[in-house]
């Protein structure tokens, strides 16, 4: 599995920030947002995936013994960090924004955001945003090299999303993503290629440059005076990359749950996808289809020690990808503990 499946972890649900960082443009002009510090651990395993934040976490073994294994585990501490800045220009029902999304970095998917939001009377806010890989995460250059280390390079994926929330007062949302996913070293299969396994044409299979385009909706039930929001959302993606075996569709379904009580919210996701490759892998003669599932509870806290406008919070989540092929089987376990500030 290349990052473009970590992309989805936690499958896509908002996850806890999306309360906030989604928040109605604010009523009187002026600077908003919310920063988020904390901690945690993640477990993964995963046979492509090398590191993340400048190679201070690990994601997977340097040296495999064998091709047809599912990955070891790699558990590593890591930093929670999310921040957004936006300018409201209220007489224009305007807003400009800069930073993360807290699912996102959650999902060491470390897009940063640059946008504008447009509240257009009854018929909603449009927005639009580039998407910019500011810190990238490292895959191996071969990741099908056994018996001796294998060499990391960067993957980026920038590119921009557009999205129609509330539409027409309505809880419905649509959003299309695109990005281009650039590997800066792809030799995936070049090992394979000089040891005679197998031609420098099936090699070209397995590239994992290319384009995704995500199409997305969501509907947000809202009863009991906003204390339950009820979120279920599908999702088509196409992964349009220059090796045909790596190229797949997914389709998606998740449900995203918020009760609100006192001081307390609680944030549950669930979701599943199906994964249809294009053609099969030439290593293996067959198709590396798959089906990924997860979940993810978040808790906050508000006003914890009598300290006004911040939220303690604390995530559990759980990812597994089930690969037709042992080789790309992966699973995730994350727990953090953070304190967000809205202002």
């Amino acid at each position: 599995m290349s990052l473009k499946k970590l992309s989805v972890l936690i499958l896509g649900s908002t996850l806890c920030a999306s309360a906030y960082s989604m928040a109605p443009i604010p009523k009187e002009s002026g600077f908003s947002g919310f920063i988020n510090l904390g901690a945690g651990a993640v477990g993964i395993e995963s046979n492509t995936l090398a590191k993340t934040l400048r190679g201070n976490i690990d994601l997977s073994d340097e040296s495999i013994n064998d091709l047809n294994s599912g990955p070891g585990k790699e558990t590593s501490p890591m930093p929670v960090f999310g921040m957004e800045l936006a300018y409201t220009f209220a007489s224009t029902r305007t807003q400009v924004f800069f930073g993360n999304r807290l699912e996102d970095y959650i999902r060491l998917d470390l897009s940063t955001r640059a946008g504008v939001r447009q509240e257009v009377g009854k018929a909603g806010v449009i927005g639009a945003n580039a998407l910019i890989t500011a810190i990238a995460t490292e895959v191996w250059e071969d990741p099908y090299v056994t018996s001796t280390k294998r060499d990391a390079t960067d993957r980026s994926a920038n590119g921009y999303r557009l999205n129609w929330s509330k539409i027409f007062g309505t809880g419905l949302e649509l959003r299309y993503t695109n990005r281009d996913i650039d590997i800066d070293k792809e030799n995936s299969g070049e090992t394979l290629v000089n040891q005679g396994e197998i031609s420098a044409s099936e090699s070209e299979l397995l590239d994992r440059n290319g384009d995704t385009y995500t199409i997305d909706t969501r509907y947000t039930f809202n009863w009991a005076g906003g204390r339950h929001l009820l979120t279920p959302g599908i999702s088509y993606t196409n992964y349009d990359l220059d090796g045909n075996a790596m190229a797949y569709e997914s389709y998606g379904a998740d449900v995203n749950y918020i009760y609100s009580i006192n001081q307390w919210r609680f944030v549950v996701n669930a979701s599943y996808a199906e994964l249809k490759r294009d053609q099969g892998n030439p290593i293996y003669g067959k198709k590396a289809d798959a089906q990924q599932y997860g979940s993810s509870l978040t808790t906050f806290y508000a006003s914890p020690f009598g300290l006004k406008g911040w939220l303690a919070n604390a995530t559990v989540a759980w990812f597994e990808e089930n690969n037709d092929i042992n080789f790309y089987d992966t699973s995730l376990q994350l727990v953090t503990v953070g304190m967000l500030k809205r202002f």
